[in-house]
């Protein structure tokens, strides 16, 4: 959702061309045992109580390290409080997993996310698998991992998968600041942003190296979904990702201040159901950079859905050295469907089906149609 006032129809907001890289190498993000410096650390047992125990101490204190047992999986069995399965992150707490998995277990009562930072708290998490969280409410937000204003996550060579909230974010919902590298966000599902969400003018993600794939959004944002703030993605794929029934961005749903850099948005499908119908590949009302990237082989499907490539409704649009290519819709155009005047330099928009850029109301400079 790109910002309260524009999806106030959809739901409430909670608090408010040529050289373009085809294949990127992003390390995969298993973790390798023993990584980062653990001198000093807190070895935190293989249970659940002894993670919740050693956060505890960490919060009442001045912050600290901990150490997980390598390869463990910590199974959280039943809410630490109301919808979190650990103590909210409070102070500054570095999380070193040594290839762990910190999970909710098939046989947990109840819905909890997995990690919450709260104002003013400080995670930094390396090498740790966070899967099976499970918010519900329309209050709620990241299954896997939540990010108050005034907190800050970063998330190193780590995964987000198979998570699900009934709102928004079922990955990770960022309403403070994140740095996301080296890291995946796989098959995490929710109404809006499936893979991440991001809230508040503030608030601010930064995406490096990292992998979104094979996330859902009942809605919108399959992959990602920037409802304000500013956001980077940089030398990264986002790929396979679906939004199945609302405004579209099959891949990235965005109202922020966006540049995707060095990076692929690849075959992701919308489903459109609405009157502004569009963006297989990327919805955006705010602003948007798309440079040195490929959006391709994006679908946007329903009987009048158009911009399988790209929508842009209202916003700002700039591309450089991008290319915007083998992208499908069910009317034309395929390429980009755009109401406002879009920037081009050294960019190519072909091989759309159907149409590159005909019968968008703005047909973009240089653009085939």
């Amino acid at each position: 959702m790109p910002n309260c006032a524009a999806v106030a129809r959809q739901a409430a907001c909670y608090l408010g061309g040529a050289a373009v890289v085809a294949s990127l190498a992003v390390p995969h993000a298993a973790a390798a045992p023993g990584s980062g410096r653990q001198v000093g650390a807190t070895q935190v047992r293989c249970s659940a109580a002894s993670l919740i125990s050693a956060i505890k101490t960490a919060n009442s204190g001045t912050g600290g390290r901990l150490a997980l047992a390598p390869h463990c999986t910590y199974h959280l069995t039943a809410a630490y409080s109301r919808q979190d399965g650990l103590p909210a992150i409070t102070k500054r707490i570095t999380v070193l997993g040594n290839g762990a998995t910190i999970q909710r277990d098939a046989s947990a009562s109840g819905r909890f996310r997995i990690l919450h930072v709260a104002s003013g708290g400080s995670l930094d998490v390396r090498d740790v698998t966070v899967r099976g969280g499970k918010v519900a409410g329309t209050q709620e937000l990241g299954a896997g991992i939540l990010v108050q204003a005034m907190g800050n996550l970063n998330l190193y060579r780590s995964r987000v998968s198979q998570n699900s909230s009934g709102r928004n974010g079922g990955g990770v919902a960022v309403m403070g600041t994140a740095t996301i590298s080296n890291s995946e966000l796989v098959a995490n599902t929710a109404t809006f942003g499936g893979g991440l969400v991001q809230f508040g003018s503030i608030s601010r993600t930064t995406i490096i190296k990292s992998q979104i794939r094979y996330n859902v959004a009942r809605f919108d944002g399959g992959g990602l979904e920037f409802g304000g703030g500013t956001a980077l993605v940089r030398d990264s794929h986002v790929d396979h990702n679906s939004a199945t029934s609302g405004d579209g961005g099959g891949g990235i749903y965005s109202g922020a201040d966006l540049q995707v850099l060095r990076s692929t948005v690849d075959r992701n499908r919308a489903g459109i159901i609405s009157t502004q119908p569009g963006g297989g590949g990327i919805y955006n009302d705010g602003s948007l950079s798309l440079r040195d990237t490929s959006v391709s082989n994006n679908t946007v499907t329903g009987s009048a859905s158009q911009g399988g490539g790209l929508y842009n409704l209202g916003g700002h649009v700039t591309l450089s050295n991008a290319r915007i290519i083998g992208n499908s819709a069910a009317k034309a155009p395929a390429g980009v469907w755009t109401d406002t005047r879009v920037g081009t330099l050294r960019s190519r928009i072909v091989n759309n089906t159907h149409t590159n850029c005909q019968r968008s109301p703005v047909v973009p400079a240089g653009c085939v149609k």
